[in-house]
């Protein structure tokens, strides 16, 4: 009797190891998103840097490690601009933990650890709770080895998961106003310009980790058109439109400006250079830049001296959104950026004096970066004469 008991709980044991070992355990974790319910996975996750990842992921690690996500703590105008990151403030989304560690809806902790790493692969993929990667899925057979323990989970292409870091600019609630938010054949998501489908080798289709952006003079230059033409004697117009990005035009970062600038070519050759107008979100300390189109449809007034030659008069009306709702909840009253849509149109009256306006619409990743860095968008002359 006792030694078949014994037999019965050396096999229990056995069982409970080799049930554990496989890591199917009873214990489940729901991380988000589709609410669907993960396993705990019985062995810790042994990787402890993204470069572990190139193993198996070689065509996605180069491109992360080519992109702006892995230098967001040692970019050299990131460092500068946050004094060496100073402010702490800026930490969590600049070296941070695991997204889903704190869950979709909140801020990312800082790590203390890996700086050269930036936004990495843990940031997006790494689930602590259950101790594996997620990952969009369908899962191959060769995941059940993986060193990752890979799991299939909707969080991982979830807006919610851009939104703990870039929602603390407001860039999420400036999508959910726009048309594109809404279900229906014009629906786009952060990942539908931001991570756009690749063929990765041998055919399957998979996301870029490039992550173009700010950084990417095609994307910008797609995202906003500048137009002008002649009205008449002395007289010019002048469109800039949010016409193809899915949130305010520049992105709501501090340190974002663009500029839209006029080269007036006088009679007797020279040339005079003025900024017409800037649009951004300010820092606290530039008091010079005031938001006086508070709403679709204002108007205001301007002037722009060109010394000697006379001045030019400005009309500058804010044009309701086209082909989105308009904008209602407005984080910061001061913005000078355009939302999704909207048109600024500027109608001006110049002096005799001007014989061509060249236009330029320059993208600057900081407000004080000269022209020769700064990106041109769009450039275009206006002959008067």
């Amino acid at each position: 009797m006792r030694s078949a008991l014994l037999i019965a709980v050396v096999l229990f044991l056995a069982w409970l190891i080799w049930h554990l070992a496989s890591g199917d355990t009873a214990t489940v974790a729901n991380t988000g998103a589709g609410g669907e319910e993960l396993r705990v996975m019985a062995t810790p996750l042994r990787m402890s840097s993204s470069l572990e990842c190139a193993a198996c992921h070689a065509e996605v690690v180069a491109e992360w490690k080519a992109s702006w996500h892995a230098q967001a703590y040692t970019d050299p105008e990131v460092q500068r601009l946050s004094r060496g990151f100073e402010d702490k403030d800026c930490l969590p989304c600049h070296l941070p933990r695991p997204v889903l560690e704190t869950g979709l809806a909140n801020r990312p902790l800082e790590r203390d650890r890996r700086h050269d790493e930036g936004v990495d692969c843990f940031t997006c993929h790494f689930a602590p709770h259950t101790a594996s990667m997620v990952g969009k899925g369908p899962l191959t057979a060769a995941a059940a080895l993986a060193p990752c323990q890979p799991q299939v989970s909707n969080a991982i292409s979830s807006m919610g998961l851009c939104a703990p870091c870039h929602n603390q600019h407001k860039v999420h609630e400036e999508w959910k106003q726009t048309s594109y938010a809404q279900p229906g054949p014009n629906a786009k998501d952060c990942n539908g310009c931001h991570m756009p489908v690749v063929q990765r080798a041998g055919g399957r289709p998979g996301r870029s980790h490039l992550f173009p952006a700010s950084h990417d003079a095609v994307m910008l230059r797609s995202g906003v058109t500048l137009e002008g033409r002649v009205t008449g004697p002395g007289g010019i117009e002048i469109a800039v439109t949010n016409s193809g990005t899915g949130h305010n035009f520049p992105t709501d970062e501090r340190h974002r400006a663009v500029d839209l600038e006029a080269t007036f070519t006088l009679k007797d050759g020279s040339r005079v250079s003025r900024r017409i107008d800037r649009y951004r979100n300010p820092y606290r300390t530039e008091f010079e830049i005031k938001n006086l189109l508070r709403t679709p449809g204002s108007s205001r007034d301007a002037a722009l001296s060109l010394g000697a030659s006379g001045e030019v008069t400005l009309h500058i009306v804010r044009e309701e959104a086209r082909g989105h709702p308009p904008q209602t909840i407005v984080a910061y009253p001061e913005t000078t950026q355009i939302p999704a849509g909207e048109t600024r149109r500027y109608v001006a009256a110049l002096p005799p004096s001007v014989q061509a306006v060249q236009l330029s619409l320059y993208y600057r990743l900081q407000p004080y970066q000269p022209d020769h860095e700064a990106t041109l968008l769009h450039e275009l002359t206006l002959s008067l004469h």
